[in-house]
């Protein structure tokens, strides 16, 4: 199957996760007619925006942006606390209103660099005026010269190496860079749609036992109804990876499913997955933890109307979390950023 480079938005994917059990007339994707209506979905809503519905944190009626949890019975976090926009279209000179599926990776001089999807732009980077994190200018080139891809995941290999992960023709694709992530060599397909057993999101990997143990989700995509489900897989070289199980729904342990994961793992071993899920009376990223990788427990709410987080180790044993949010009717999606507040791995 052919990648579709619009599937890969976090205003479609990751952003918004759809119970199967109580789909709603109107989803992310679908056609609208009416121009910036509002409507409820979900614990959370969608807007009529350029024609099609996108995830949303106003509130049917006129509301003002920032989510609720009033309804919510699930538990806090409380380990983030957002600073500020990261990233909007205005940074990529984009009047797409689209800038979506952020990772994060850390220079060897300290700043940061982030990779994203910007609408017609494919994967575009933008680098931090400073060590904080949190002001960022776009890099004057695109990525992989240009290819459709989608939903980046970068690792770093230490020094200016790192590994980017990315979608393209239906298959998780890697590449390396050794010169602080300007150019890339392409090393091919690492997961394909057979190997997953369906069409597969980003991958996040984290290092564990001596190797590596990769996450993702399906592949969201424009008005298709379809479960959340989330797997897990293993690897010696980030390259030939072997599947691990579906850690969500009836085979998993996060039954109500999750979208656009990312792992963190302390010290001891205890693995934090993050993931974009709706909740009932709850929409935006949750937190999960593991001590094995596979059975995960303790469900909580992190960041209330957001998606596709990735995290970053910060000083002090501090961490950044990006992620995709709403900016608002004039810039439309974009990347935030929160600092934590309380432990990564609760």
């Amino acid at each position: 199957m052919e990648f579709n480079p619009l599937a890969s938005l976090a205003l479609t994917a990751a952003l918004f996760c759809i119970p199967v059990t109580a789909f709603a007339s109107e989803l992310p994707g679908d056609p609208c007619t009416t121009e910036n209506k509002v409507v409820a979905l979900g614990g959370g809503s969608i807007k009529c925006t350029g024609g099609t519905w996108q995830p949303s944190q106003e509130t049917p009626g006129g509301g003002q942006p920032g989510g609720s949890q009033s309804n919510s019975t699930i538990k806090k976090a409380n380990n983030f606390r957002t600073v500020g926009t990261a990233l909007s279209q205005a940074t990529f000179s984009s009047t797409d209103q689209q800038v979506a599926d952020v990772t994060a990776v850390r220079l060897s001089n300290g700043n940061v660099k982030l990779f994203v999807y910007v609408a017609n732009q494919f994967i575009r980077s933008a680098t931090s005026t400073n060590k904080n994190g949190t002001s960022f200018v776009a890099d004057p080139t695109s990525i992989l010269n240009g290819t459709a891809a989608g939903q980046p995941r970068a690792v770093s290999l230490g020094g200016n190496s790192m590994r980017l992960f990315y979608l393209e023709g239906g298959a998780i694709n890697a590449a390396i860079s050794n010169d602080g992530g300007v150019t890339f060599t392409k090393e091919g397909p690492v997961i394909t749609g057979a190997e997953a057993g369906f069409e597969p999101g980003g991958l996040s990997v984290i290092t564990q036992g001596g190797g590596y143990r990769g996450y993702f989700s399906n592949l969201e995509k424009p008005g298709v109804r379809a479960e959340r489900i989330m797997r897990t897989a293993t690897s010696t070289d980030m390259i030939h990876w072997t599947m691990g199980p579906v850690i969500t729904g009836s085979a998993g342990t996060i039954t109500d499913g999750g979208s656009h994961p990312f792992a963190v793992i302390d010290k001891k071993g205890k693995i934090a997955l993050y993931y974009a899920g709706d909740r009932g009376g709850f929409y935006g990223i949750l937190v999960s933890t593991s001590k094995n990788g596979v059975s995960f427990s303790g469900e909580k709410s992190v960041i209330t109307g957001g998606g596709d987080p990735d995290i970053l180790p910060a000083a002090k044993g501090t961490a950044l979390l990006y992620y995709g949010a709403d900016l608002g009717s004039e810039l439309g999606f974009g990347i935030k950023v929160a600092k934590s507040t309380g432990k990564v791995v609760p």
